[in-house]
């Protein structure tokens, strides 16, 4: 190295000389591409919604009923100072009610202007998946309301249905609540 060149000049001498030997340790599998996700079962169907949908996770709150609703809105609840309409997800898509239970949850769904708490069978938390394993949507034995939202498929132990939440707030059945 010259010893008469200004020493900014040594500096790049010495990052040029050092790149040279640079060594990449990242393997293909670090690369690799994830979709987030949180991950839930309704009935014997297992969805999952972007994790940027899901705003929060609650436990079963105390839902106040609202006369002429439709049979899947469960009714309202207050969640620190905020009424939140409450959907049985599973009488929505499958006419079957999610029945109160330890593992039952209410997901809070929020797009654009729209909030609702989806009352599912279980939540299985955030879960990633290989962005270059997604496999088209599985619809078989489905409901037509739920083909309408299911984008996608990931198989893993189970197909896990990916459900977009533009499609359901953009539902027509889903925001005419008034029976």
């Amino acid at each position: 190295m010259d010893r008469s060149a200004n020493p900014l000049d040594q500096l790049i001498a010495l990052e040029t000389r050092g790149r040279r030997h640079v060594v990449d340790l990242t393997t293909a599998e670090d690369r690799r591409e994830y979709w987030r996700a949180v991950s839930f079962r309704v009935a014997d169907k297992y969805m999952l919604f972007d994790e940027h949908d899901v705003s929060e996770l609650l436990v079963l709150p105390t839902i106040t009923v609202i006369p002429g609703t439709k049979h899947w809105v469960a009714g309202i609840a207050n969640v620190r100072g905020e009424l939140l309409p409450i959907v049985n997800f599973g009488q929505f898509l499958f006419g079957e009610p999610v029945q109160p239970s330890k593992q039952a949850r209410v997901l809070v769904i929020a797009h654009e202007e729209v909030r609702s708490g989806l009352i599912v069978d279980q939540v299985y938390g955030m879960r990633r998946f290989p962005v270059d394993t997604l496999k088209p949507a599985k619809s078989e034995g489905m409901p037509d309301v739920l083909k309408s939202m299911i984008t996608g498929c990931y198989e893993e132990e189970h197909d896990f249905h990916i459900m977009d939440v533009m499609k359901l707030v953009n539902e027509s059945e889903f925001m005419q609540a008034a029976a």
